[in-house]
């Protein structure tokens, strides 16, 4: 799940409520006719998907199941139809070994399981691209509409009404503000290095993500960004460039003879990438400390309100040189252009 957006909040909750009655369905056919009794897939998330026409996805390692985010908005048997394709998928790994594709057996298998008659996943696909052009020329009229000139004014309007009658269901809006959180998993390993650590840390800092370690799969240790979209994926862009740019210079270092160690190396770096980053824009930092504690407060509220916080903490051993050239490193690195701080908003 490396590098996955996910979302958690109420209403993907409420979603996964009603799911549980497809899921029961679904357990109990997978039993009579294939006599499995235990799961076809160990869990269920909601993602941002980098295609956004892509709805759902089986992944045959760790058997996950990827759904939209976009389905948690759509009617709830658009929903149930891309679960039961996918968990189709699953059966279709679980008896033969492998994802056959959409074979004639891997439509009987969705047919079993329940799919509603009639229903393909390209149409769909095709449908909600469809709503996603209705509301962005919906915004561009709204836009227009404002506009000093009266007359281009006038028209923007009168189009943005008979869009809106022609596509009221699509352009409805939510009659309340949704409490939600992005997650992205960012380093994935038995021990977290030191070095790594820092890095995140300071990543947290940099784009006002919550960023914390946790016990995932097989007791690795997982550092997990949560925030809103575009702060989850600030980081996992800048956390990746570092950590690449980190390792690569060490790399380089090494090769030219100079012995350098990554921990004493992060520990000169990181405090230098702060200061420029406090020199470029001191408001933009305080800003991002109050976005960082309000999704700390949100991820403890919709993530972790059965667990109880401990700070841990881990000191590098002390390596005057690979400091010095960490320092370096630290003042060369150009944290705006990396950071791509025209993706974090607010």
């Amino acid at each position: 799940m490396l590098n996955t957006i996910r979302v958690i909040g109420e209403k993907e909750g409420e979603v996964r409520r009603r799911l549980q009655d497809t899921e029961k369905e679904i357990a109990d056919i997978v039993l009579r006719k294939w006599n499995i009794r235990d799961k076809l897939y160990s869990s269920i998330f909601f993602v941002v998907f980098p295609q956004k026409d892509r709805l759902g996805s089986f992944l045959p390692e760790g058997r996950i199941i990827l759904l939209s985010e976009s389905l948690l908005y759509s009617d709830f048997s658009v929903l149930r139809n891309v679960f039961i394709h996918e968990t189709a998928h699953a059966l279709d790994h679980r008896l033969n070994g492998y994802p056959s594709g959409h074979t004639p057996q891997f439509r009987e298998y969705c047919i079993i399981l329940g799919i509603d008659q009639g229903f393909e996943k390209a149409k769909l696909n095709m449908a909600m691209k469809n709503q996603e052009r209705v509301k962005e020329k919906m915004e561009k009229l709204m836009a227009l509409s404002s506009s000093p000139f009266e007359n281009e004014a006038m028209i923007a309007l009168s189009k943005a009404r008979k869009l809106l009658l022609e596509n009221e269901e699509i352009l409805k809006t939510e009659e309340k503000k949704e409490d939600k959180i992005y997650e992205v998993d960012l380093y994935e390993s038995g021990r977290v290095p030191y070095y790594v650590s820092r890095l995140s840390s300071f990543t947290g800092k940099a784009t006002g993500s919550f960023v914390v370690k946790v016990l995932g799969n097989g007791n690795k240790s997982v550092l997990r960004a949560y925030g809103r979209l575009e702060e989850v994926e600030a980081a996992l862009y800048l956390f990746s460039h570092l950590l690449d740019s980190l390792e690569e210079e060490i790399k380089r270092l090494r090769k030219n003879g100079m012995k350098v160690t990554k921990d004493s190396f992060a520990a000169g770096a990181c405090p230098e990438m702060e200061k420029k980053l406090r020199s470029n824009d001191e408001s933009s930092d305080r800003a991002l400390t109050v976005v960082q504690d309000e999704n700390r407060r949100k991820a403890k509220r919709l993530v972790f309100s059965a667990y109880t916080f401990t700070r841990s903490t881990s000191h590098a051993t002390s390596d005057s040189s690979s400091m010095a050239m960490g320092r370096d490193f630290g003042k060369k690195m150009d944290i705006s252009s990396s950071l791509g701080r025209k993706e974090i908003k607010g």
